[in-house]
């Protein structure tokens, strides 16, 4: 694995491909989680989202925020037209994209890079100068 600069990172975002079935048939369409910029941004134009995003409040309770959560998942944020859009969709499409695009944004994408090594055995001769444990039961026979 390349080692780099943390200035030169940019991670891959999780992303899924979700399927609504349309009038003119199974559309397909990839959507991504969402920066935390454009988290910030969403909230401050939609405050009751932030309870939503810190686990308080159920999707439901920002439905208007929704379609701007929708729009930044498809890659368009800030995109009147795509957040247009999405309000027009039916609720049950607007709630899945929505609830799809939270699950991708929170989904954890960082692990550490190598366990440490176990440490070495004791020396045996460190081992014979230690005292040998005594159980509690030697003690009170």
């Amino acid at each position: 694995m390349a080692k780099i600069s943390f200035l030169e990172l940019m991670p891959a975002r999780p992303h899924a491909t979700v399927s609504v079935t349309s009038d003119e048939g199974e559309a397909e369409f990839e959507i991504t989680g969402v920066s935390l910029v454009e988290l910030a941004d969403i909230t401050k134009k939609y405050p009751s989202f932030l309870g939503v995003i810190e686990g308080n409040d159920r999707m439901f309770s920002a439905s208007e925020a929704l379609p701007a959560l929708i729009a930044a998942g498809l890659g368009h944020h800030n995109d009147s037209d795509y957040e247009r859009h999405a309000a027009r969709l039916p609720a049950s499409v607007v709630l899945g994209l929505a609830g799809e695009i939270v699950k991708l944004t929170f989904r954890p994408s960082i692990a550490l890079a190598e366990p440490e090594p176990a440490p070495e055995a004791e020396d045996e001769a460190v081992t014979e100068t230690r005292p040998a444990v005594i159980s509690p039961l030697r003690l009170s026979s």
